[in-house]
């Protein structure tokens, strides 16, 4: 994406993802023409929009968005195949 230097790509859907999702449509957890999404990743924000993360804006579409410096930071250690675990 042109706004932001960095994407480190997440394994979403996974084989697991795709089971709970048609499990959750199944039960009627979601609906029936519910995506499950894809294309999921890190990045950063544009430039000058760090703000963005200290006010907590929800601007993604599914994302983890990062000020950039952190995602330099982070880019700059992760190797292809880590595992990546997300906390709130």
């Amino acid at each position: 994406h042109p706004d932001w230097s960095k994407f480190i790509w997440l394994d979403y859907p996974t084989p697991q993802d795709w089971r709970e999702h048609f499990q959750a449509k199944l039960t009627g957890k979601i609906g029936p023409l519910t995506s499950i999404g894809s294309e999921i990743g890190i990045h950063g924000l544009p430039d000058g929009a760090d703000g963005m993360i200290d006010q907590r804006v929800d601007w993604t579409w599914g994302c983890v968005s990062l000020k950039n410096a952190d995602v330099d930071e982070l880019y700059a250690v992760i190797q292809t195949d880590a595992l990546v675990e997300i906390v709130p």
